[in-house]
């Protein structure tokens, strides 16, 4: 048993130690685009997002693709989408264009919302993280974030509000969109040169069954994610450096998880 238990050990070791772990393998590569546009809508609603008080499309020229926005102008009107699969501890990119427009002076603000949960409309992980807009002259502009999710994330949230509204007030969306980002920005993804070679899941089902179930592991996945990137797109640049760090590094951990694959999935 002692035999055992030091096994699992030096490989958590090991594992930390060279940063192997990999994107979880049930998010797409590419992720996702909401709405491009608001080109499709039931009735005035944009396709899939769900509704609280009144909203329109409207026809106000190309941002992008396409003439569509999704048009506020009421105060507590807000449009909501749910994003499902999602994972904790990976990084992406949210963005959106917003129109903003008052003929009163004020703080009037047109708002793109993004919020990690577990579980849709179950328990929200993290704080709320928002684009957003006042005044912007007669023109959209475009905003844009980096956000990190936390452990246990399945699903995200997205809404179109407004807030200090007044009488005078309008805002506008379009084109707001959300996708993973780092792909092949991983060290082991970038040894091997792809997201999908076998041996990426052996060290995801070592971090999702041993790892993330305790604090400890899952601060150290946690922090990975932070400090990976720059180590990943260095060695994707040096194909002699990404066969060293497969052969050397990445391969044995992967033999030893394997070899020990009924001790630790157990």
């Amino acid at each position: 048993m002692r035999r055992y238990i030091s096994v699992i050990l030096a490989t958590l070791l090991i594992m930390t130690a060279i940063l192997v772990f990999s994107p979880s393998s049930h998010v797409i590569a590419g992720g996702w685009v909401k709405n491009q546009s608001f080109e499709n809508g039931a009735g005035e609603v944009p396709y899939s997002w769900n509704l609280t008080g009144n909203a329109t499309r409207i026809d106000s020229g190309p941002i992008y693709t396409g003439d569509w926005a999704a048009r506020i102008t009421e105060e507590g009107n807000t449009l909501t989408q749910w994003v499902g699969n999602v994972t904790g501890f990976a990084v992406y990119e949210g963005w959106g264009w917003i129109y903003v427009a008052s003929n009163i002076t004020g703080n009037f603000t047109g708002v793109i919302a993004f919020d990690f949960w577990k579980g849709q409309g179950g328990t929200q992980l993290g704080p709320t993280r928002m684009l957003s807009a006042t005044d912007t002259n007669g023109a959209y502009v475009q905003r844009t974030t980096t956000l990190q999710a936390p452990a246990e994330t399945t699903y995200l949230r997205i809404r179109l509000l407004g807030t200090n509204w007044n009488d005078e007030a309008e805002v506008r969306f379009d084109e707001v969109g959300f996708y993973v980002s780092g792909w092949g920005c991983f060290i082991a993804t970038a040894a091997y040169g792809t997201d999908t070679a076998g041996q990426l899941d052996i060290l995801r089902d070592f971090r999702d069954q041993v790892l993330l179930e305790n604090a400890l592991g899952s601060r150290l996945v946690e922090a990975y994610y932070r400090v990976s990137p720059p180590l990943a797109d260095f060695i994707t640049k040096n194909d002699f450096l990404r066969a060293i760090v497969r052969e050397l590094l990445v391969d044995p951990v992967v033999n030893v998880l394997q070899w020990s694959q009924d001790l630790w999935r157990a």
